[in-house]
């Protein structure tokens, strides 16, 4: 007998970003905060930033996110990006990422586990993880998977803010 398994949906999970580049991006964060204000797409409470071109993005950042999701998908290119800051009791909707290929987040604070993947097939009675399935990232992890699986993330419920950072990216 021969199994092959189809339809499968690739997750990807790459830890680490350089410390510094993260406390960097941290701290522009609240910058953009400042300086730009809430659009309100999928958050229910909290911050999220307009969408940014890539030419502005971190330098060392732009150079660390194409050495290695070079390495993973090949060619691409992001076609935007954003901040998210959640505090305490705030998240994010179910949602899909129209118009590219990959979500991108890279996180700088811990996910606490707060985002869901939704399954394409829910119906299936053989699909080991649900209807759903968390995903676990540290601080500097950057998480990937398709853009059209729908996704959201539950309510902090820490007194300190969640913040991340959000990339559309589309294959060339």
């Amino acid at each position: 007998m021969i199994r092959n398994d189809i339809f499968t949906t690739p997750l990807w999970r790459i830890e680490g970003a350089p410390q510094q580049l993260v406390d960097e991006l941290y701290q522009g964060a609240y910058k953009f905060k400042e300086k730009y204000p809430s659009e309100t797409k999928s958050n229910e409470g909290g911050y999220q930033s307009p969408p940014f071109s890539w030419e502005d993005f971190h330098p060392q950042g732009i150079l660390y996110i194409n050495s290695i999701i070079g390495d993973i998908i090949g060619k691409f290119k992001v076609t935007g990006w954003w901040y998210n800051i959640n505090g305490k009791g705030h998240w994010n909707t179910p949602h899909t990422h129209p118009d590219s290929d990959v979500a991108l987040v890279l996180y700088l604070t811990d996910s606490d586990g707060l985002l869901y993947l939704m399954s394409p097939f829910p119906q299936r009675r053989i699909d080991k993880h649900g209807d759903y399935i968390s995903v676990k990232a540290k601080k500097g992890d950057i998480v990937m998977f398709p853009s059209d699986i729908n996704h959201y993330v539950k309510p902090n419920q820490k007194d300190t803010d969640r913040v991340s950072i959000s990339m559309n990216l589309q294959l060339c």
